[in-house]
């Protein structure tokens, strides 16, 4: 029988508010669940240590003075004394002396470069890693191991045995030689094992969320919001050493919500209870919604196919969030989420050629020089497709000219065209159950027509989990309320 284990994801200041916590690993430990923590840099919401770590990276790099350099690494040991001075009532000068040590020990390296003007050698553009004769030293790395080391302190003082598992080396020496895929398993696999080692010596492994390692240098192998993805490497292999695994992404949100807090007011918006792996993953692959809910990596398909179950919530309020599965919410039969995004410009294009072999490719290898493609619709002689993010007056001109000239389009009239619009909208529809609503898109357009707002073109995706309609962008947040009220 599988032993049931919580694999937490916890969130900036919980080094602190673990103490307070009635859903962490107190609870869990008088209920004998076994536990993991995973944990990132300690942060407040005015003070990110990473991203002062890589401003300090990014000092060296460009060889600003080294006492430049040491006020900033000054600043970042100064808050996680105050963070302790303010949070922790017992006797920290433990603690401290192991952060000095640890600002002492990253000191030394950073002098030691500026000393020998080593050559700085990261193999990934966000690796914030440094090279010397003697070593290799990822800056952002220090202070992950630090948070592991801070967190099992804090957790043993509350009567309950932790130990911070130590990832130094975990990343083969051929990991440039492996395929992404590859890597992910081999990771996991080495991460589990250690992490196993310390669950079945009855105690709670705390895991650094960054992953250091070397490939002719230093590599990066998750890149930045890497904790949840190390949180999800880590659970599939725990699973394949048959634990019953219950991911927990544990930050200071309820759980996925039906649109943007911003944009729909609070007692409209609902939470989603229960949602299943797919529809969770088109939620969070829309662009600019609710994508920093969860690491692009958590939901992969090694993870899916262990069926781990993944619980996004907040551990100090009453909810219990939304948990994601592979199974869909059966009592949902209608839109969970409603988003929107402005300022798209949106081409058409018209022409007999459209149905040519090969012109598709032809037009697209004009647009990608230029901008990204994001949604398209196509039909016999038609194409009509929109691109995110602003383009110039004069590229968005250069453009249409290029395609003119591969459609051989000389002047443009009712049936054969290009040309474009911009401040257009889309809005996103997504719900698990889409194949089986009825009326759906004659509901949206009536709510919307009331207040003339006009679709002016729909794409229903093939998976069926989704449909976008395209609107002005002077009536997005309204038209965002209207479907948010007719349709949830």
């Amino acid at each position: 029988m599988s032993e049931s284990l919580s694999l937490k994801k916890w969130w900036w200041e919980n080094a602190a508010e673990l103490i307070k916590s009635p859903h962490n690993v107190f609870i869990d430990h008088i209920n004998w669940i076994k536990q993991a923590i995973v944990v990132s840099a300690i942060r407040s919401s005015d003070f990110n240590t990473t991203d002062k770590l890589i401003e300090i990276w990014e000092l060296v790099r460009k060889r600003a003075s080294f006492w430049e350099t040491k006020i900033k690494l000054m600043e970042i040991r100064n808050f996680h004394f105050s963070i302790i001075d303010e949070k922790l009532s017992w006797d920290t000068s433990g603690l401290k002396d192991y952060i000095n040590n640890v600002f002492q020990e990253l000191l030394y390296t950073i002098f030691y470069w500026y000393q020998n003007q080593d050559k700085l050698t990261p193999t990934k553009e966000n690796d914030y890693s440094i090279s010397t004769e003697k070593w290799l030293v990822s800056i952002v790395w220090f202070w992950e191991e630090l948070s592991a080391y801070v967190h099992e302190q804090i957790i043993t003082l509350n009567w309950i045995t932790a130990k911070f598992v130590d990832l130094k080396w975990v990343i083969p020496e051929n990991s440039d030689e492996l395929k992404e895929w590859e890597l992910f398993d081999v990771l996991s696999s080495e991460i589990a094992l250690r992490v196993d080692v310390i669950l079945k010596d009855n105690k709670i492994p705390v895991i650094p969320g960054y992953i250091p390692g070397f490939a002719n240098g230093i590599e990066n192998a998750i890149w930045r919001g890497y904790s949840d993805a190390t949180a999800a490497m880590t659970s599939v292999w725990l699973s394949r050493l048959s634990y019953d695994v219950t991911l927990e992404i544990q930050k200071s949100v309820l759980g996925m919500l039906s649109s943007d807090p911003r944009v729909v007011k609070w007692k409209k918006r609902k939470l989603i209870e229960q949602i299943d792996y797919l529809t969770a993953k088109e939620i969070t692959g829309i662009r600019w919604a609710q994508a920093k809910l969860l690491h692009n990596q958590v939901l992969r398909k090694e993870l899916q196919e262990a069926w781990i179950k993944v619980r996004l919530f907040d551990p100090f309020s009453n909810s219990r969030g939304t948990l994601i599965s592979k199974l869909k919410n059966p009592d949902s039969s209608w839109v969970e989420f409603i988003w929107g995004r402005s300022w798209i410009t949106f081409f058409s294009i018209s022409s007999w050629k459209m149905a040519w072999e090969g012109i598709l490719s032809q037009v697209f290898s004009i647009v990608k020089d230029y901008a990204s493609v994001d949604i398209i619709s196509t039909s016999e002689t038609e194409l009509s497709f929109t691109i995110d993010g602003w383009l110039s007056q004069k590229k968005l001109d250069e453009m249409t000219s290029k395609i003119r000239k591969s459609l051989e389009i000389e002047e443009d009239w009712y049936e054969n065209f290009v040309k474009y619009e911009k401040n257009k909208a889309l809005v996103f529809c997504v719900w698990q159950n889409l194949y089986h609503s009825k009326w759906t898109l004659w509901k949206a357009s009536s709510a919307l027509s009331k207040w003339w707002i006009n679709i002016e073109m729909v794409s229903q995706w093939i998976m069926e989990r989704s449909i976008v309609f395209w609107i002005n962008s002077n009536e997005l947040n309204l038209a965002i309320n209207l479907l948010h009220n007719e349709l949830i």
